[in-house]
């Protein structure tokens, strides 16, 4: 498998594997084991709070609900869960624009720029059937660069753990 056909499923499905918006991170963590801490959102809030495999960023919620995966490929070695185990394969960066759009026309995604928003110097696309959003950093006389691939949910069900509930090791 290549970084390009696991994000191109990416783009299609909306999934790396188990990691998807709405999934709880404790069913995520017993199938790949337990995710890298990366700190809160906010300074004066545990909840939301970044967790990640390798490049794969996830916003977990109080309720443990993952509400945004962003991947960052902007790195020369990017690295993603491998589905069924608790291993990070490695691939290698850049991606170009070129490259991400063939493989997410082979897989049938169809494409839509994203023109809101957009600083100078980048570039996103959009999954119309997954909403998943590709963005490019764009250089003067080069091949836009894939910086990030990202999903997120604007909202979902929220039931917090009950206050009597076992700590799940994840923090209050």
């Amino acid at each position: 498998m290549t970084a390009l056909r696991t994000l191109a499923q990416f783009g299609s499905t909306a999934a790396i594997g188990p990691l998807h918006c709405g999934a709880t991170l404790n069913e995520i963590a017993a199938t790949l084991g337990p995710p890298w801490d990366i700190g809160r959102v906010s300074k004066r809030r545990r909840w939301p709070h970044l967790f990640s495999y390798g490049d794969a960023e996830l916003c977990v919620c109080r309720c443990r609900r993952i509400t945004l995966i962003s991947v960052q490929t902007w790195r020369d070695a990017i690295e993603l869960p491998v589905p069924g185990t608790t291993t990070l394969a490695t691939f290698a960066g850049p991606l170009t624009h070129t490259q991400v759009t063939a493989e997410l026309n082979a897989v049938g995604c169809r494409l839509s720029p994203v023109a809101l928003h957009q600083p100078p110097g980048q570039l996103a696309l959009q999954v119309e059937t997954t909403s998943v959003t590709f963005t490019f950093r764009a250089e003067a006389d080069s091949e836009p660069l894939l910086e990030s691939a990202g999903h997120w949910i604007s909202s979902h069900e929220c039931t917090p753990p009950a206050t009597d509930a076992p700590d799940d090791g994840f923090g209050a």
